[in-house]
């Protein structure tokens, strides 16, 4: 099984490119989130899906790369870290000037949403712009002006998210006891930009969230065992390159684009 997805990687990692076809892109990302979880059979048949859309179109080399350790992250020259869309997550999904279409959409364990019109939908391994983009394509035979908008209501299964000045910013799987600096460790540690004397905890997902500020210099210099706080599935570090006087203020500015699983947007990048 590794040897034939090894080889159906190999050629798609020659043909790939952002003209083909959307579908071989969705498939692709799709295959890319069963491999990263170990479900080699789904990810096979997602990759020869893609591979099979692929030969029917002629198109030019690009760089692709896979997953590495991280969760649930893929990192893009456009669009910066995005959330990736897992089982368990639950989607905001409102269709402007449609009410009637508003609603949570439960990502299934077959990796997929569904919503009203369009059916079924595609959600595990695709960012919420990707599904958004599924979404308003196929809305559009029902819908005029079909404009949606998507956020993550609630993230599934034990995942945190490390933003700020990390080596590596992204979402993290937390299953077992993991502590903040454990979390900052799986995210390839500190810049040196970084303030650990104001890192930032919000707790409480994104319905109920709460910021609080964490002076890890305390737990890292001298010791301080009580700093460095177990984490809860949800979580979010942020490492910010300035001391935040006002924490309410901060959680305020940012909270829009980590709803909207953007974690290179200005209002993130600018603390």
């Amino acid at each position: 099984m590794f040897i034939s997805l090894t080889i159906i990687i190999g050629v798609i990692d020659f043909a790939y490119s952002q003209d083909i076809d959307k579908d071989a892109q969705t498939h692709y990302q799709i295959g890319n989130f069963y491999y990263q979880q170990g479900r080699y059979k789904e990810a096979e048949e997602e990759f020869q899906k893609a591979l099979e859309l692929i030969k029917e179109k002629p198109v030019t080399k690009t760089e692709l790369v896979l997953p590495g350790e991280k969760d649930f992250v893929r990192e893009s020259r456009d669009s910066g870290i995005e959330y990736i869309i897992g089982e368990g997550d639950i989607l905001d999904i409102s269709v402007w000037q449609n009410p009637d279409l508003d609603r949570e959409a439960i990502v299934r364990p077959d990796g997929r949403i569904s919503f009203p019109l369009v059916g079924d939908l595609p959600a595990v391994g695709l960012t919420i712009t990707q599904i958004d983009e599924q979404l308003t394509n196929r809305l559009k035979e029902y819908i005029k002006f079909s404009e949606v908008s998507i956020s993550i209501k609630k993230i599934g299964g034990e995942k945190v998210i490390v933003l700020g000045e990390v080596d590596e910013p992204g979402v993290y799987s937390v299953t077992g006891a993991k502590t903040i600096l454990e979390a900052i460790g799986l995210a390839g540690g500190f810049t040196n930009h970084a303030v650990t004397s104001s890192v930032i905890l919000i707790r409480g997902g994104f319905q109920k969230p709460q910021a609080q500020r964490i002076n890890l210099t305390k737990a890292i210099k001298r010791g301080d065992t009580r700093l460095n706080i177990p984490l809860e599935s949800e979580d979010v570090i942020f490492i910010p390159k300035k001391f935040i006087a006002n924490v309410n203020y901060f959680l305020s500015q940012i909270l829009d684009p980590l709803i909207k699983g953007n974690y290179r947007s200005e209002s993130i990048t600018s603390w």
